[in-house]
């Protein structure tokens, strides 16, 4: 029973890791694409930006709501990165669960370090508050409008004045100083906001990149041997001695022998003592 599903989780684990790395592609690949979004609109701003002939309001609406659409797709980038690492978090709480019963049977298993653990979590938050500023950003930048709309609105108003009445010019500038006016800094008040959350977008964005630099430069960096390959490697040095030592003995044999074997004929040849006797007949 136990060799079944030993042989089943051996089946799973596969399919587990191909199903986590197609998704890991897919959210790649669609977040590639919100970059070439991305960049085209940005191509279209500076288009924009470069048009003499375009009427000058006209040129800023227009930049403005091409600078939406861009926070609109880095809201989306920061969505999806979001549930990227939340995902890797709850992989490596797994992992972390099943590392004993892992260990149990024998199987090497690399778990996330602490550390890793940490710029996991970290980059997660980060991506969260990103998100809720792009949101936040996109929500003050749509109370301008009617506050735009209203401005024309009574302007337009006062200044229409078919029966030419005299007291209508005076209401006009009255309320350009005083209503119009208010209403002017506080379109005024948000965009200074904006331009705040923008700055703190700005932020998060670097900070997220130097985690990324900094994430793989420590992937880069050649960790500790497993277990497995530890042993392998005390396996292959006490192998590659015994062979040095081996060589060595039989080394010592052959020298041995061939100085036995050797040693008369040298006497017999190369020693004077040894020289054979001639004997003389009379």
């Amino acid at each position: 029973m136990s060799s079944i599903s030993s042989t089943s989780s051996q089946f799973i684990s596969p399919i587990s890791s191909a199903s986590h790395q197609f998704k890991t592609n897919s959210r790649d690949k669609e977040i590639q694409g919100l970059l070439d979004q991305k960049s085209r609109l940005n191509e279209q701003i500076e288009t924009v930006r470069s048009n003499e002939n375009m009427d000058k309001k006209l040129k800023q609406e227009r930049v403005q709501s091409l600078k939406s659409s861009i926070q609109e797709i880095d809201a989306q980038i920061a969505q999806i990165r979001a549930e990227v690492m939340q995902e890797k978090i709850e992989n490596s709480k797994i992992e972390q669960k099943e590392a004993p019963k892992k260990q149990a049977n024998a199987v090497p298993t690399t778990d996330i370090s602490a550390e890793s653990m940490g710029a996991l979590i970290k980059n997660s938050t980060t991506y969260d508050q990103l998100g809720k500023l792009v949101q936040l950003g996109k929500r003050l930048e749509r109370e301008i409008n009617p506050i735009q709309s209203e401005i024309k609105t009574e302007r337009d108003r006062l200044a229409f004045n078919p029966t030419n009445d005299v007291g209508r010019p005076m209401m006009l500038e009255n309320a350009e100083r005083v209503v119009l006016q208010g209403k002017r800094e506080q379109i005024l008040d948000i965009k200074s906001t904006v331009r705040g959350i923008d700055s703190k977008i700005g932020d998060l964005v670097s900070e997220l990149n130097e985690s990324s630099e900094t994430s793989v430069k420590t992937k880069n960096v050649p960790g500790s041997l497993s277990p497995a390959e530890e042993k392998t490697g005390e396996i292959h040095k006490s192998s590659k001695n015994k062979d040095q030592s081996g060589s060595g003995e039989t080394a010592a044999t052959e020298n041995t022998s061939a100085s036995a074997s050797g040693s008369p004929s040298a006497s017999a040849s190369g020693s004077p003592s040894a020289s054979p006797s001639i004997d003389i007949l009379v």
